[in-house]
């Protein structure tokens, strides 16, 4: 028989970080108490509707917390990207981290390639030699065992989590070479804005969004090819 509350949070992944009270993750800046409940907050709703939408995995309908927003949810919808120009402190990489991890969860042969500058950055997202390091093996790691898919240790090694459902999370450092030989489901740029080779890695990437993969961009602002992209975009 399968567990009431994992079909719960298959079915939603608003109800998977939000809702379930299941999903903790880890707070560097609070000494006292640094390991919580994942922080439930409206504009991170309404960001989580932006991911759902522009994936396709969510109907305009549905997108209950952009539609109260007013966001054009008809225009997002199954986009294939989005653009997160944020500041520091809006939990905004913590929110990313965990829907990509319900997306190998719960959807069947995923390829989520996390992006950053250099592979240690990527490592401290996805994995890095112990499951309580990196935040979404921390995620994971410290779900209830009813919602565990126990990929740790024969599923984990450094920057790759792969679960039973066949998807994998794969942390990668900037640039185009793994992205072009490869047909990712999602790609996360993570401070796009500081990746000098940003631009070609989004490009390597069109072909996979035009098939139904989605491109994710988030980045605090500075000058380059994120900046001119999303004015271009009005992302």
């Amino acid at each position: 028989m399968i567990d009431p509350e994992y079909q719960l949070c298959r079915r939603s992944c608003q109800y998977f970080i939000f809702d379930s009270g299941r999903l903790k993750t880890k707070d560097e800046h609070d000494a006292e108490h640094p390991v919580k409940v994942f922080p439930v907050k409206p504009y991170l709703r309404v960001m989580l509707d932006c991911l759902l939408l522009t994936a396709g995995l969510i109907p305009p309908a549905k997108a209950r917390y952009a539609l109260e927003a007013a966001l054009p949810v008809e225009e997002w919808h199954n986009a294939g990207m989005l653009a997160i120009e944020k500041s520091r402190q809006i939990l905004a990489t913590w929110l990313i981290a965990a829907y990509c991890l319900w997306r190998a969860k719960y959807l069947a042969h995923q390829l989520i390639l996390w992006q950053s500058k250099k592979e240690d950055d990527a490592a401290s997202v996805v994995y890095d030699k112990d499951p309580t390091v990196a935040r979404m093996s921390f995620m994971e790691y410290h779900l209830p065992a009813n919602l565990q898919d126990r990929i740790f240790p024969a599923g984990a090694s450094r920057c790759n989590l792969r679960f039973p459902s066949g998807s994998r999370i794969w942390g990668i450092p900037e640039g185009a070479d793994v992205i072009r030989s490869n047909t990712p489901s999602v790609l996360v740029a993570d401070e796009a804005a500081f990746q000098p080779e940003f631009a070609s890695a989004k490009d390597a990437a069109m072909p996979a969004v035009k098939g139904g993969g989605q491109l994710v961009a988030v980045s605090s602002a500075a000058p380059g090819s994120f900046a001119q992209w999303v004015g271009a975009e009005g992302a």
